[in-house]
Order: C-alpha cells, then sequence, then structure tokens
C-alpha cells in the first residue's frame, strides 16, 4: 500500500507543474497579445498606402490667417513668458521677425501627410511647440509660425524611402509657399530670424539653401536656429556658400544646431537629410554641435554657472488621444517658472551635445531610449540661454553700420 502522504506529495508536485504549466501559457499569451496588440496600433497609426500625389490633404492658403499658429496680429501661446523670468532686456521696439517652422506631431492614423485639422491630436502637439520654442523668441522678435502639411513621423524611418521624400517634399512645399508670403505680405524687409526643431529645422536647413544662402536675404538673416535635426557639417561645403556655423554668441548670419543627449548619450541612428543633388543618409557623417551654454563649436565642458534657465512644460496630449486622432483643445494660459543652473553641457567630438542626466525631476519624464537622446526637450532644457542669445544677435545685428 502506497503510503497517504507519497500520494500527496506527487499530487502536489504535479499540481504545481500544472499551475506552472497552465502560468507559462498566459506568460506566452499576454506576451502574445501585448506584441499583436503593439502591431495592430501599429498598423493603425501607419500610413498603409505608398504616397500617392491625388490623396494628398489640400493645400493651406496663407493668406488666410487660420494656417498661422502664430501672428503678431494674434494673440496665441507664442506670446506668453515663463512666471518670474525677468524681461528687463526684452526690446520694446522689435524691428526683427521670426519664421519658425515646427517639428513633428503627425503621428496618424492616415495617409502620409498631416491635414492641418485643428481637431486632430498633432494640433496639441503644435500648442506645446509654441509654448516651449517659439515663445523663446518674443523677447526679441515678431513670431509668424506657418501650419503646414506635415510628414508623418515615420517618415523619418520608413522603409519605404520613396514615400518618406515624397511626404517630406510636400511638406517642404507649404514651408516654402508660406515663407514667400511671409517676404511678400508680413516681414516688409525687415530683418529676420529663421526658427525649427526637429522636422521643422529639416525644412529650414533646406529652406535657407534654396531661398536665403545665394540670395541678397542672406544680409537680413540675423542667425537661423535650426535645432534638433543632426545638421550634417559637408552641408557647409556642398549647400551653403555665405553661411557658416555659429562660432560666438554675437555672431550674425550663421547658423545654431545642437542635438542634446544625457552623459554618455550616443547617436544611435543615420537621418535622412536633403541635399540639392538628391537624398542621403547621415550616418558616418560629422555632425554640427553649437554649445547654448557657449554657443562656440569646441569641445570645452561649460558648467551650470552658465545655464539661465530650463522651462519645463506638461505634455497635455496623451496615447489615447492619438489613437483617437483627437485633440483635448488645452490652450496654456501661462508658463511655468524656469529652473536655473540645471546642467553642465558639452560638444563632443561627433558632433552630440552632452548634458548632466535628469533624473526624478520636470526633465527626466523625456522619452528616452537607450541612446539617451533628449530630443523632445531640446529647447525646454536651454530655454533662458536662448531667450538671452536671441536677443543678444539681435542687437548686435541691429547695431552694425
Amino acid at each position: 500500500m502506497v503510503p497517504l502522504f507519497t500520494i500527496y506529495s506527487i499530487y502536489k508536485v504535479l499540481s504545481v507543474k500544472k499551475v506552472l504549466k497552465w502560468l507559462g501559457i498566459v506568460a506566452t499569451s499576454l506576451v502574445a497579445l501585448v506584441v499583436g496588440l503593439g502591431l495592430l496600433v501599429q498598423w493603425y497609426l501607419l500610413p498603409r498606402d505608398e504616397f500617392n500625389i491625388t490623396d494628398v490633404p489640400a493645400a493651406p492658403s496663407y493668406a488666410n490667417e487660420d494656417f498661422w499658429a502664430s501672428l503678431p496680429t494674434k494673440q496665441d501661446t507664442a506670446d506668453l513668458v515663463p512666471v518670474g523670468l525677468d524681461q528687463s532686456n526684452d526690446m520694446e521696439d522689435k524691428q526683427v521677425d521670426v519664421f519658425f517652422v515646427h517639428s513633428t506631431g503627425y503621428v496618424g492614423p492616415g495617409g502620409w501627410n498631416s491635414n492641418m485639422a485643428k481637431t486632430n491630436s498633432e494640433a496639441q502637439s503644435l500648442e506645446y511647440m509654441l509654448s516651449s520654442m517659439a515663445s523663446a523668441f518674443n523677447g526679441c522678435c515678431d513670431i509668424y509660425a506657418p501650419i503646414y502639411r506635415q510628414a508623418h513621423l515615420s517618415a523619418f524611418g520608413s522603409a519605404d524611402t520613396q514615400s518618406s521624400y515624397q511626404a517630406l517634399d510636400l511638406a517642404y512645399q507649404d514651408v516654402a509657399s508660406a515663407f514667400d508670403y511671409f517676404l511678400a505680405h508680413q516681414n516688409k524687409g525687415r530683418p529676420f530670424m529663421i526658427v525649427g526643431h526637429s522636422q521643422g529645422s529639416h525644412h529650414a536647413l533646406r529652406l535657407i539653401a534654396d531661398k536665403i544662402d545665394g540670395t541678397d536675404l542672406r544680409h537680413k538673416m540675423v542667425a537661423a536656429y535650426t535645432i534638433g535635426y543632426w545638421l550634417p557639417l559637408d552641408m557647409f561645403e556642398r549647400e551653403f556658400e555665405n553661411i557658416s556655423l555659429c562660432q560666438s554668441a554675437t555672431q550674425t548670419g550663421c547658423i545654431v544646431s545642437y542635438d542634446t543627449y544625457g552623459e554618455g548619450g550616443y547617436l544611435s541612428q543615420g537621418y535622412r537629410h536633403w541635399y540639392s543633388s538628391g537624398w542621403e543618409d547621415t550616418l558616418g557623417k560629422s555632425i554640427a554641435c553649437v554649445n547654448p551654454l557657449s554657443w562656440q563649436t569646441n569641445t570645452q565642458k561649460v558648467s551650470a554657472d552658465h545655464h539661465k534657465g530650463a522651462f519645463p512644460v506638461e505634455f497635455k496630449r496623451t496615447f489615447l488621444y492619438m489613437l483617437l486622432a483627437k485633440s483635448p483643445e488645452f490652450t496654456y494660459q501661462e508658463l511655468e517658472s524656469v529652473t536655473q543652473n540645471l546642467t553642465w553641457a558639452q560638444c563632443d567630438k561627433s558632433g552630440v551635445l552632452h548634458i548632466q542626466k535628469q533624473q526624478d525631476n520636470a526633465f527626466s519624464n523625456h522619452f528616452d531610449g537607450q541612446d539617451g537622446s533628449y530630443h523632445v526637450l531640446d529647447f525646454n532644457l536651454f530655454y533662458g540661454n536662448i531667450r538671452a542669445n536671441g536677443i543678444e544677435r539681435t542687437n548686435a545685428f541691429l547695431s552694425q553700420p
């Protein structure tokens, strides 16, 4: 006769194995479910067909103020100033304009280019960009920010390169059209700055090469801040004959560019870049880096004593709103105060701008990956320095004989 404790032991072991087996099945099923949901979301958000010019949204008419996110004649978020910020150096008589090209907010669902509807979720991203980027220049300048048929985020990484290039070309077509309208009807011959971030910087650099560098307009350009788009140094040899990288805080007619990474961060991949000869990848190219704490291109580490203020902005656009392609329609009524002396900054030899890694503060939630990128905070982290430098360069330009 088999002892009862032996039967119980066998039963217990078999039960544990059975439970573990079922737990394994459940875990595997959950992983498969998560992967499946991820693929479903990806399928839902990404463009499903090749780019087709007959399917693109109608072109904006820049004579219509609805296609301008910011104008001097409109009260908008770009007019706001962070609480408590010293405005004693702000210029009362603003003699310079800023042409601001916003970054990517369009992640789908839909085609390769945004239809610019104000009810779409990317409209909330535009509100964020006006508050954290464009507003940095309201101390020196009047701000003009067109809304354009921005390319889908996937245009920067899709295997369908032909569709990606066509989507980016269409977006640039709008930016160029807006700039032409700006010159003909709004700017009235005044000096101007070109400012952009990410996709906006991509289009802004093309705009400078296409319409400014080889024309008399270069004498009107105070500076360009094309931040957050990995500017290859060979652009200055191949596309810019007259415009150089900024080397000081008061140099004018030059370009500021940098991309922010935490300490130890690195450029993990190449990015698509326009050249007049055709599209190329930035992988393996040396990248431009102007340190926003010194406005120089050397590799010297600049201490946090030179940091004039980082500005946190609360994200109001949630993943659910992106899935629903709907804007929460939140408008910033005031901007939070800046945090000074937050970080040091240093350009490395490859062109990456390194900063102190942010932890447990308003700047640590930045969707960073293993590469340590602070891409969405390129402007926020140096808001105070950018604001002060916009005023400084404007004064330098206006004081020229």
